[in-house]
């Protein structure tokens, strides 16, 4: 019997951006006599590169080797042609970090070294050196000992180790390859598959997206030119529109129509592809750090907020069980944008999926507010859109912080342990400021601090502002209330989530008195400019007290039925958070837009 029924379907991997291949700078015959910048990605490796350094210096008495320390992955940010250098050593590389590597921008510029690597990221190293065209050196160091590591002298041995490897990266004369290095050859075309049956093609397009990795490990819908079509009646933008930056990590370029495809396959109906497009729109905008939460070994998953009327609309869950299964808009559009990383992006989970693997990954945290239920505005109208908007929230969780039970709030449907309202209070405040402790005892942290950040604070007025602004810090934190406890809060006299967060700031705050002498001439600053809340100039005198978090880093919803759990999601502040003037609210909102089979979102 002759294979007599096909099954067509759409690609769904997007085409990379990919630049002009760029040979290697010329390798020194010898360090003896050179500039060399030995820069620290994170702290972990400081100990490792000042044994580095010690021996290399020994080695080369008339080489001259700058330390940079913690901090200094963003080194390039601020000069990427590292000017006045002959080398660089650039490492330890652990876990993803930021969209694009430092490594490539100075080998271009031509500035010639070697980037140091846990070799659990060869992987993601070398697809970074492909897409941005330039085939930089790479030094991998075995994860089992790196992250094993109890003694500093094992930090020092791995040193004594590597250093001849190192100098031979440093100074080897360029591979062919280098020289010569040829761009990446993909094709992307549409496939087909025929079988005696439907089931056997079926089956056949499984598994044939599976051993491609182009799916995340469970079974999508065929993504047929017809369904591919119907999809893209959700929204009014063009197929062929492309997207404003590129999809981390290998820098994809993303139309509208390779979007549709990945929410077909996520089984997503059409009304729901705006949604879906401003989620994506996000992640590939310039300013979010997409590539950390997509590709970190600490195993990061996605935030997606839903807020407006649109929500409703397309009929997502805001009550029991709602960042769980059971929704079909909820799911198939979380899982529609994991898709879209997967194969927009080129997202491989055997080198992107972190250490464990997060189970959220599939769908991701997303979620709407309880508008319904709730007794305070909505949280896209506090980021200044109207309430007939329809906007997403995007921002990386690195967890939850506990499915918060009756160990932290109490449940108005009754539990075995109430606490009180009063006490609910105290235990959303701590979680929310984290560990103030060496705040309120200040003593040598407020120096240490200011020292720290001193290459990264500019001068003047500027460097005390910001760091004051970086001593208050806090952490990221989204608080997802349940309706029953925002309604008793209310009640309680906080007519708005502004009020909850003013409790937060006011819950601890440090006495001015024990702040060192710097850090009240910073405070000082940085309450004349008005950019931190609760701290006035009043604060900042004999008798006041500053805040130790800054809640313009808290965002509040209110999602879940009447009877639930408080949650608080520890989150990284992806948003233009690495820049070294980040914005004041780490959280990136992105009003939807283009919808047709919708009245909110057009």
């Amino acid at each position: 019997m002759s294979e007599n029924v096909v099954l067509n379907v759409r690609n769904p991997r997007s085409e990379i951006s990919q630049e002009a291949p760029h040979p290697l700078p010329p390798r020194p015959e010898t360090l003896a006599g050179k500039h060399i910048a030995v820069m620290t990605i994170k702290p972990d490796a400081d100990i490792y590169l000042d044994r580095l350094t010690e021996l290399l210096q020994e080695r080369y008495p008339t080489a001259v080797f700058d330390r940079f320390e913690a901090r200094t992955g963003l080194f390039v940010s601020i000069d990427p042609k590292l000017p006045g250098y002959d080398a660089y050593i650039y490492g330890v590389k652990n876990t993803a970090g930021f969209n694009m590597e430092a490594a490539p921008e100075w080998e271009k510029n031509g500035t010639p070294g070697v980037t140091l690597i846990t070799d659990l990221y060869v992987g993601q190293t070398k697809r970074h050196a492909m897409s941005y065209g330039v085939p930089f050196r790479m030094y991998a160091v075995p994860c089992e000992k790196w992250f094993d590591v109890s003694e500093v002298e094992e930090f020092r041995r791995m040193a004594d180790n590597s250093v001849d490897d190192i100098v031979r990266l440093l100074t080897d004369p360029l591979t062919e390859e280098e020289r010569d290095p040829k761009p990446l050859v993909y094709e992307n075309p549409d496939l087909s598959f025929a079988g005696k049956s439907y089931t056997e093609a079926y089956e056949k397009f499984q598994n044939y997206f599976m051993e491609h990795k182009y799916t995340d490990g469970l079974a999508i819908a065929p993504p047929t030119q017809e369904a591919v079509e119907e999809m893209l009646t959700g929204t009014s933008r063009r197929p062929d529109e492309v997207i404003n930056g590129f999809m981390t990590p290998a820098r994809g370029i993303v139309t509208i129509e390779k979007i549709a495809i990945n929410a077909v396959m996520a089984g997503a109906k059409p009304e729901y592809l705006p949604v879906i497009i401003t989620a994506v729109e996000s992640l590939c905008d310039p300013k979010f750090d997409a590539f950390h939460p997509l590709c970190t070994a600490t195993s990061s998953q996605l935030m997606i907020a839903v807020n407006g009327p649109i929500a409703k609309e397309i009929g997502m869950n805001c009550e029991q069980g709602y960042l769980g299964p059971g929704t079909r808009a909820n799911s198939a559009i979380g899982r529609a944008v994991s898709l879209c990383a997967i194969n927009l992006g080129w997202l491989d989970f055997d080198i992107d999926g972190g250490m464990t693997g997060q189970a959220s990954r599939y769908c991701n945290l997303i979620f709407c507010e309880n508008d319904q239920l709730s007794p305070w505005e909505p949280f896209h109208v506090m980021m200044g859109y109207d309430k007939e908007d329809s906007t997403v929230t995007i921002e990386e969780v690195m967890h939850v912080d506990g499915y918060w039970w009756a160990d932290v709030t109490h449940m108005p449907s009754g539990s075995v342990w109430t606490y009180g309202l009063e006490n609910d209070l105290h235990r959303i405040a701590e979680r929310a400021q984290g560990d103030v402790e060496a705040k309120l005892n200040p003593g040598e942290h407020n120096v240490n601090h200011i020292n720290y950040y001193d290459k990264w604070d500019g001068t003047g007025d500027m460097k005390l502002k910001k760091t004051a602004m970086r001593w208050i810090g806090g952490k990221t934190y989204a608080l997802i209330i349940f309706p029953g406890e925002a309604r008793q809060f209310a009640a309680a006299g906080m007519k708005s989530k502004e009020d909850l967060k003013k409790y937060i700031a006011n819950y601890r705050r440090c006495p001015w008195e024990k702040l060192t002498p710097e850090l009240q001439k910073a405070m000082t600053v940085l309450a004349k400019s008005g950019e931190m809340p609760y701290l006035t100039e009043e604060d900042c005198r004999p008798g006041g007290s500053v805040p130790v978090c800054d809640v313009n880093k808290i965002a509040v919803f209110v999602s879940g039925p009447m009877a639930g759990q408080t949650l608080g999601l520890l989150c990284m502040g992806s948003y233009d958070s690495y820049r070294e003037d980040p914005p004041a609210i780490p959280y990136l909102v992105r009003k939807i837009t283009g919808a047709t089979l919708t009245k909110a979102g057009r």
